[in-house]
């Protein structure tokens, strides 16, 4: 019972902490994922998080993807969306396969992966994490732009890499590579979970009003969004793209009402998420994200230095091979310091965290470097990302402060005498009212 009520404590003591990391990264630029992440290491010393999560831990996990997904899906406005889709798309894929790419070269050079393996690493370690990206993001007050590609990324790549590294898993079993299966696998898994959340969301936004009469029905958004997750993994698709594209028509649902086609199939008004509705949804995602963050740094587990030196070397030539993407395809509506912050904005979190032990569950070749490898990816990725916003930070502060500090020149001004003071004063009282 002791145990029960510390930990409670500790839940409780967490949020007024993040509340404090938050107010105090304005100052530092230290981001709050790196502070919660360590207090998880220093809390995994003393826990073994195979008991004390089991299973608990993974949908602990699902349930904080799908709702940090919704909630940016509803933040995002059609303008944005359209201006950053084609952008976000072309960096997703060009950034995913030079990632995997880096990943099967160094592996296979220092660890002595056979193809496959690397490949499969390659796949769950190529995307960032919605997790852990746009927690950052906000804290950053990046432009509309830079933050919307970044989002869209985050979630994009969350299914390549769940849907190729299943897929080349399923190889690995076999013995033979099939490329077709997963681009059609894919292909099924990106537009079907699309549809799916969209009509989901249309028929929402036409129930919502009348749902709103109901008592207590604020968790009845949320209870759907988990429904809609679960029917498309369930067909097969991907939940989080679902959850997301759901989340998107709710927060631009007023937009249907102005669509001539709109009204002569639907004679009903939509309706959309109000202040109230987004406010407690945002509340949810902040206690999420900070319990998930020391959950992360609890279940990481650690191997030799070899394995951090690979891990290092990764996550340095992923970020060189992120600068000149970035610059290249993100040119209009993004600020030079936008661009550098989303070439360093590539953590990886919770696939790569649950996917890196399936070869080793399995008794396949390698499973236990995957692993190794795997988490020591995700903790190295999260630390370097942090320490470059810190630095990028505390630069951009430092440019501030001279630019100030140049510009405002002393001016030398006369101390005008009491007679002139006297004159001027006179012939103002004398100047005539021209109005």
């Amino acid at each position: 019972m002791e145990k029960i009520t510390i930990i409670v404590i500790i839940l409780g003591g967490l949020i007024f902490f993040s509340h404090l990391l938050n107010k105090l990264f304005d100052k530092t630029k230290i981001p709050n994922v790196l502070i919660l992440i360590t207090i998880g290491i220093i809390a995994g010393l003393f826990i073994d998080s195979k008991i004390f999560f089991g299973e608990v831990g993974r949908v602990f996990t699902t349930i904080t993807l799908i709702i940090i997904l919704f909630e940016s899906g509803v933040g995002l406005k059609l303008q944005e969306l359209k201006s950053s889709i084609l952008s976000a798309t072309l960096v997703t894929i060009i950034n995913f396969i030079f990632s995997v790419g880096i990943v099967v070269g160094i592996t296979m050079w220092l660890a002595d992966f056979d193809f496959t393996s690397a490949l499969f690493l390659g796949s769950i370690l190529g995307g960032t994490s919605s997790a852990v990206v746009i927690p950052m993001v906000r804290q950053l007050n990046m432009g509309q732009k830079a933050g919307t590609v970044l989002l869209l990324e985050s979630a994009f790549t969350d299914v390549l890499c769940l849907v190729v590294g299943l897929a080349v898993l399923e190889s690995m079993k076999a013995g033979n590579l099939e490329a077709s299966s997963i681009l059609i696998n894919m292909t099924k898994s990106f537009l079907l979970a699309i549809l799916l959340g969209l009509a989901s969301g249309f028929a929402w936004s036409l129930l919502l009003n009348w749902i709103r009469g109901i008592k207590n029905s604020m968790f009845t958004t949320l209870a759907l969004v988990f429904i809609v997750y679960g029917g498309a993994e369930l067909l097969g698709l991907n939940g989080g793209i679902a959850a997301l594209s759901f989340g998107i028509v709710l927060g631009n649902s007023e937009y249907f009402d102005k669509m001539k086609l709109w009204k002569k199939i639907f004679k009903i008004e939509t309706a959309k998420l109000n202040d109230n509705e987004k406010n407690f949804f945002s509340e949810i995602v902040f206690v999420l994200q900070t319990y998930f963050f020391v959950y992360i740094g609890i279940v990481i587990e650690f191997g030799t230095p070899l394995i951090y030196l690979i891990s290092v070397m990764i996550v340095c030539i992923v970020i060189l091979a992120r600068i000149p993407t970035i610059r290249l395809l993100v040119r209009k509506d993004c600020t030079p310091d936008d661009k550098l912050l989303m070439s360093i904005m590539m953590p990886k979190g919770l696939v790569p965290a649950i996917l890196a032990s399936i070869p080793l569950q399995e008794g396949l070749p390698y499973g236990q470097e995957i692993a190794e490898i795997g988490y020591a990816v995700v903790l190295t990725s999260i630390v370097m990302c942090s320490l470059l916003i810190i630095v990028l930070g505390k630069k951009k502060k430092t440019e501030v402060q001279t630019d100030t500090s140049s510009s405002v020149l002393p001016i030398e001004t006369e101390t005008p005498d009491e007679n002139t003071a006297e004159a001027t004063n006179t012939e103002q009282l004398h100047e005539p009212d021209n109005n």
